[in-house]
């Protein structure tokens, strides 16, 4: 089992499923939409070294496995696309990771951005983290995802329309709705075609579509084949494109 950090919790993550390896680190950027160097550094860490000689190093933040061919397993693809939520809401990554380590210690998981509990208590954790550090950069960091209302932590809403394109199954994410999908609901679930991306409304696999419309088959027939909408697949197109 791939575990990043602490102790496996219950649920899915005892899945081989959901931490089996699935997707290239170049795939999974691509997924979620980020730059595949910004991915890399999350999914391995970084190091480099100031001019004054002082090396600078940051672990990695992201689930993977192995070293050839797809590394990322889908609790990867999940805490990485929380990354790209908290990136969305332009706070610098380098601010974030403390307040990471800390949800993961107060969660009590090693892949909390992959939790139901990230979304039921996280802004709240995040926010006791931003009261107990003394770092100005840090608090910053979280006035930038987490703001308070009725007393309460709450993520900003940049964070929460990422947190409401996923679907969370016995405390886990299970299903996400791709942001880089805008007119049609492509979805990823380790358990619908190996976690492919996929036309939720269908069940059929993007790359199928794709691969007979390049192969230039007609987009009306192809539509007709797989008992699609017309507009579906001219969106599938418009995205490879």
């Amino acid at each position: 089992m791939v575990v990043r950090g602490g102790r496996p919790g219950p649920g899915l993550i005892n899945d081989f499923r959901y931490v089996t390896p699935l997707y290239t680190k170049g795939q999974a950027a691509d997924l979620i939409g980020v730059p595949r160097q910004s991915f890399r550094n999350w999914a391995v860490g970084y190091a480099y070294k100031h001019v004054d000689g002082l090396v600078v190093a940051a672990d990695p933040l992201v689930t993977t496995a192995g070293a050839k061919g797809p590394t990322v397993p889908f609790v990867g693809l999940a805490e990485a696309y929380m990354l790209a939520a908290f990136r969305s809401a332009n706070v610098p990554m380098q601010r974030i990771r403390p307040a990471i380590r800390w949800l993961e210690e107060n969660i009590g998981l090693g892949q909390a951005l992959a939790s139901e509990r990230l979304m039921t208590d996280g802004a709240e954790v995040l926010w006791d983290f931003r009261e107990r550090t003394d770092d100005p950069a840090e608090r910053e960091a979280i006035d930038g995802l987490v703001v308070i209302r009725s007393g309460q932590g709450v993520f900003r809403p940049v964070v929460r329309d990422y947190l409401r394109r996923v679907t969370y199954q016995d405390g886990w994410m299970r299903v996400i709705h791709l942001p880089a999908y805008e007119r049609v609901d492509v979805t990823v679930d380790p358990w619908i075609n190996g976690g492919q991306p996929t036309l939720a409304r269908r069940g059929i696999r993007v790359a199928d579509v794709l691969s007979r419309l390049e192969a230039g088959e007609d987009s009306r027939e192809v539509a007709e084949d797989y008992d699609l909408r017309l507009n579906e697949v001219n969106a599938l197109l418009s995205r490879a494109a």
